[in-house]
């Protein structure tokens, strides 16, 4: 383990597990507001980007469910590694990590390229194992995808020896022994500038480089691949959050993409169409467009313990929003979630006109799954209480408020 600065937590039980890799790429020194860039050096090269807030949160969210709320009895979580790339060195902390504290591999391509290769060298002592391997940071396509590292930019006169070539990593990854494996790809494909230059070859390191299919009985892994963004387009964050992707993601491992076609397991085509529903609501809230794309084999990846529901309050009569409102759900009669909606400070600026709040289902049954919908107005207000009864299946649901005036 000391030779994987990386390495967060390692269970060695010899069982099937899952082995994953969280990267996290937002400090870039030679791209816009680094600490080593140069206009009149680095300005070609840098093609407009610069620093990235949401990687560090992002990737410290996902390794926290990972460790915290991840499930599946046929492949637990038997190691789990981090890169994160932060103004100043960084470190993790959690009451699961088995390894000593150290400061964690900051994305140079020479440390990604070491840290995948502990990670496929760990996962490959079984063909049952299955992996996980996620990236935040700056992405563009220039043929194919490829993903930026913290040097890149570095070599001037190579500036993508500091970059992945995703594709070609792709592929060498499904020669490998683990039959399953989730590839969760957190960045723009924004066309490169200087495609046509390149003619259409993706720069960068594969960082594995292609086994024989002998070794896997001449079938490739079972692979499911997602990108936060179609190709072509931009993927968003958030300057004091996580990204759009990751927010999405995480509403969707913790039940949203539960399948009830799958005994509720999270499966990764599920996955897929979940990604889609709450990243549209994401990021109209947002006021950006970013629809993710997928390359998708089907396979159970988690079952949660609970399933979380979006529940998206909404009424015909939009003078509701413009007054105090406390919103109930009530399961079995019993106070579930509530929601106290105040009235905007500024009248002439109103807010959308639904109310979000998310519904945690203790089982799938029927009865945990029916819930009355409960608006309670002031006593002084012209609109009447009322209530309206839902099934909370998930992603989301909608609850029109059958709202009337008080006689």
């Amino acid at each position: 383990m000391a030779d994987d600065p990386a390495l967060i937590f390692a269970d060695n039980a010899d069982r099937a597990g899952t082995h994953v890799l969280l990267i996290g790429i937002g400090d870039y020194p030679w791209l816009e507001d680094g600490s080593e860039y140069d206009p009149m050096e680095h300005e070609e090269n840098a093609m407009g980007m610069g620093q990235l807030a949401a990687p560090s949160t992002s990737v410290r969210r996902l390794a926290d469910w990972f460790l915290d709320h991840f499930v599946n009895e046929d492949r637990e979580l038997a190691s789990l590694s981090m890169i994160l790339s932060e103004p100043q060195p960084s470190t993790y902390a959690h009451l699961r990590r088995t390894t000593p504290q150290c400061d964690l591999p900051r994305g140079s391509a020479a440390e990604v390229a070491e840290a995948a290769k502990q990670w496929i060298k760990r996962a490959s002592k079984r063909r049952d194992n299955s992996v996980v391997i996620a990236f935040c940071g700056h992405g563009v396509h220039s043929g194919n995808p490829v993903l930026l590292c913290r040097d890149y930019g570095h070599n001037t006169e190579n500036r993508f020896e500091g970059a992945i070539d995703f594709e070609q990593f792709r592929i060498a990854l499904a020669t490998r022994q683990p039959d399953t494996q989730l590839l969760l790809i957190d960045a723009c494909r924004t066309p490169d500038l200087e495609a046509d230059l390149l003619g259409q070859v993706a720069p960068g390191n594969p960082l594995l480089a292609l086994k024989s299919l002998t070794e896997r009985d001449n079938a490739p892994a079972v692979q499911s691949v997602h990108f936060a963004t179609s190709l072509y387009t931009q993927a968003w964050g958030r300057e004091d959050g996580a990204s759009l992707f990751t927010e999405a993601l995480l509403k969707a491992l913790n039940g949203g993409a539960a399948d009830n076609m799958s005994d509720w397991w999270v499966t990764t085509g599920r996955l897929h169409t979940v990604l889609n529903t709450y990243l549209q609501r994401l990021a109209s809230s947002a006021g950006v467009i970013q629809r993710p794309a997928a390359q998708t084999q089907e396979f159970r990846l988690h079952k949660p313990k609970e399933i979380g529901v979006d529940l998206y309050v909404s009424c015909k009569e939009p003078a509701i929003w413009l007054e105090k409102i406390r919103i109930e759900a009530l399961r079995k009669g019993n106070l579930a979630e509530k929601f106290d909606h105040l009235p905007p400070e500024d009248p002439a600026h109103p807010p959308p006109a639904e109310c979000v709040m998310r519904l945690v289902n203790p089982s799938q049954n029927p009865a945990d799954v029916l819930y009355d919908i409960c608006a309670r107005f002031d006593a002084q207000s012209q609109f009447a209480d009322c209530s309206q009864q839902i099934i909370a299946y998930p992603p989301t649901v909608g609850c029109d408020l059958p709202v009337s005036k008080r006689q």
